[in-house]
């Protein structure tokens, strides 16, 4: 028990190493360009294959109206008429999903 304590009192002591801050400020300037807004985009594909890329490249997972399966690789988003697949559920748990890519929604015609 106390070689536990001497641990725990050294490692309680140690300094943030100097690139921790650094690597924070990385992974939210890569959030933020995975949630902007690509309007071009969206007028060119539709606003729910927008919206289904935006949702999978953040990590959330995407239901399809009349498909019982998650969508959740971003590779393996479904080809075809670019109406034909309306989203019906969206799952963003554990995403980077940020408020900034929220226009991508703006348009959407989610079917229940």
């Amino acid at each position: 028990m106390m070689l536990f304590g001497k641990i725990s009192q050294q490692l309680c002591g140690l300094k943030k190493l100097p690139w921790s801050r650094d690597s924070r400020y990385f992974w939210g300037w890569l959030n933020a360009v995975f949630n902007k807004v690509d309007h071009d985009r969206i007028r060119d594909v539709g606003p729910d294959r927008a919206a289904s890329e935006w949702l999978l490249r953040c990590g959330a997972m995407v239901r399809y109206h009349g498909q019982q399966r998650w969508q959740k690789d971003y590779n393996h988003l479904p080809t075809g008429p670019l109406d034909k697949y309306k989203i019906q559920a969206i799952d963003a748990t554990d995403s980077c999903i940020m408020s900034i890519g929220f226009d991508h929604m703006g348009t959407l015609s989610i079917c229940f």
